[in-house]
C-alpha cells in the first residue's frame, strides 16, 4: 500500500458554500473574478450568488435536490455555480456545445428539477421539458432574505454535484460527489499546490469536466483571483500566452495538450498542475524554469479530482507520483494480490475522495467500489480504476494506460 500523509484535520464538517463563505468574511473586497473588464469581488459575487440561491429555494429547491447547470464558460456561469451549492442542491453541469437531446438524457437520469441557464438558451433548453431559469430570473425573484451558508438540513453527506460520463459503452453515468469528498479534496491538493490569496488563477476548463473543481474552488479556498477565459480566448491559442502574462497570472491547471500547443512562455507562472492525460516529457523541458514547479496529477473522477501527484522535472522519468494526504494506492494482479517493484497491475484508490458509487447504478457501483481486500479501517472502500500501472523503485508510480485497452 501507498499512503499520503495522515492529516486528519483536513477531514471537517462543511460544505462547499461555507468555504467560499469563509473567504468572503476574511478578505471581502479581495478580487474573486476577472475576466475582460468586469471585476467581481468576494463580497460583489456573494451578493449576487445570494440572491439567485434565494430565488432558488422559492422555487423549492433544497438539500438533496439535482439542477442542472448550462450556460457559456464566464463569471456569469461561476456566479450561478455557487448559487446551485448555496441553495443547497447539487449540480450537474454541462459543456456549452453539449447538444440538447444529452441534456435532457442526463437531467432525466438525475431526476434534476431543473436547470439554470442563460436567457436567450432558454427556448433550447425547453426541450429538455424541465423548468429552466436564467440567473436574472432568479435574483429577481429573491425576497431579500439572505440564505446561510449551510442550508437547513444540509449535511457533508449530500451530494455536491454529479458528473456524467459516457463510459465505455457510450450510456451516460453520474458519478456522484459529496461534499465531504470535494471539501476534504480542496484542502488535500492545496497541501501540496500552496495556493495562497495573492495567486491569480487562470479558469479554462469547462464545468463539465471535474478538474474544473480544482482550478475553481481551491483559489476560493485560498482566497486567489480566478482569471476567467472567455469563449474567445480559449479559441485562440496563439494569444492567449500574452493574455496571460499580461493579467500576472501565476497558476495554471490544465491538460498537457493545451500547454503543449501554447507558443510562447508566461514568466509569472509560479505553479503548472497537468492532469487529464498523459504528459509528455516534452512538454515538461519545454515549460520548466527556475522557482517554477510543475506537477503532474492523476485521479479518476470517481476518487474526487486528484488521488496522485508528482513533482516533475526536465530529464527525469515522468510519473504520477505517490498519493496526496489521506488518500492511499494499491496496485494488485489479477487475483487481488499486491504486486510488486515493477510489475503491473490495477490501480487501487482509497481514502476520503472515493465517492459512494454511480448514482442509480447499483450493479456498476458494486463492481468498481469494492471492500477494501486488505482491511484498511481508514479506506474502507477501494475504487477499482481500471488503469495499469507499476511502481518504481523510487516508489513512484509509472502508469501505463487502461487494462481495457
Amino acid at each position: 500500500m501507498l499512503a499520503g500523509e495522515k492529516l486528519p484535520e483536513l477531514i471537517r464538517d462543511e460544505v462547499l458554500a461555507e468555504i467560499f463563505a469563509a473567504t468572503v468574511a476574511s478578505r471581502p473586497d479581495h478580487p474573486a473574478m476577472i475576466s475582460g473588464a468586469r471585476r467581481l469581488t468576494y463580497a460583489q459575487v456573494w451578493e449576487q450568488a445570494q440572491a439567485q440561491a434565494r430565488g432558488l429555494a422559492l422555487a423549492g429547491i433544497g438539500p438533496g435536490d439535482m439542477v442542472g447547470l448550462w450556460m457559456p464558460r464566464g463569471i456569469d456561469l461561476l456566479v450561478a455555480q455557487i448559487a446551485i451549492t448555496l441553495s443547497g442542491a447539487a449540480w450537474l453541469p454541462f459543456d456549452a456545445e453539449a447538444p440538447v437531446e444529452r441534456i435532457a438524457t442526463c437531467l432525466d437520469d438525475a431526476s434534476a428539477k431543473g436547470l439554470v441557464t442563460q436567457a436567450d438558451w432558454k427556448a433550447r433548453a425547453a426541450a429538455t421539458n424541465r423548468t429552466a431559469w436564467s440567473p436574472q430570473e432568479l435574483a429577481a425573484a429573491s425576497d431579500g432574505t439572505l440564505p446561510p451558508a449551510r442550508p437547513a438540513g444540509l449535511t457533508p453527506e449530500h451530494p455536491a454535484y454529479l458528473i456524467y460520463t459516457s463510459g465505455s459503452t457510450g450510456v451516460p453515468k453520474a458519478i456522484v460527489i459529496s461534499h465531504r469528498n470535494i471539501c476534504h479534496f480542496l484542502r488535500s491538493g492545496n497541501v501540496l499546490y500552496g495556493m495562497g490569496p495573492d495567486d491569480i488563477v487562470f479558469q479554462g476548463a469547462s464545468v463539465a469536466f471535474d478538474l474544473s473543481m480544482e482550478e475553481i474552488w481551491t483559489p476560493y479556498l485560498a482566497g486567489a483571483t480566478l482569471f476567467v477565459a472567455s469563449p474567445e480566448m480559449m479559441g485562440d491559442a496563439e494569444k492567449l500566452p500574452a493574455i496571460l502574462t499580461e493579467a500576472g497570472v501565476t497558476m495554471i491547471d490544465t491538460v498537457p495538450t493545451l500547454l503543449g500547443i501554447l507558443p510562447a512562455d508566461i514568466p509569472s507562472l509560479r505553479l503548472i498542475i497537468l492532469g487529464g492525460e498523459a504528459l509528455p516529457p516534452a512538454v515538461v523541458q519545454k515549460w520548466s524554469r527556475p522557482g517554477r514547479r510543475i506537477l503532474n496529477s492523476y485521479g479518476p473522477t470517481e476518487a474526487t479530482v486528484v488521488a496522485t501527484a508528482a513533482l516533475v522535472e526536465p530529464g527525469q522519468p515522468v510519473t504520477i507520483g505517490r498519493p496526496i494526504p489521506n488518500y492511499t494506492a494499491y496496485i494488485v494482479d489479477e487475483e487481488m494480490k499486491l504486486t510488486g517493484i515493477g510489475q503491473q497491475g490495477e490501480l487501487l484508490i482509497g481514502g476520503p475522495g472515493v465517492a459512494k458509487g454511480y448514482h442509480l447504478r447499483p450493479e456498476l457501483t458494486a463492481e468498481k467500489f469494492i471492500a477494501n481486500p486488505f482491511g484498511g479501517t481508514e479506506d474502507p472502500i477501494l475504487y477499482r480504476s481500471g488503469d495499469a500501472v507499476s511502481l518504481d523503485e523510487n516508489g513512484n508510480i509509472v502508469f501505463h494506460g487502461r487494462i481495457d485497452d
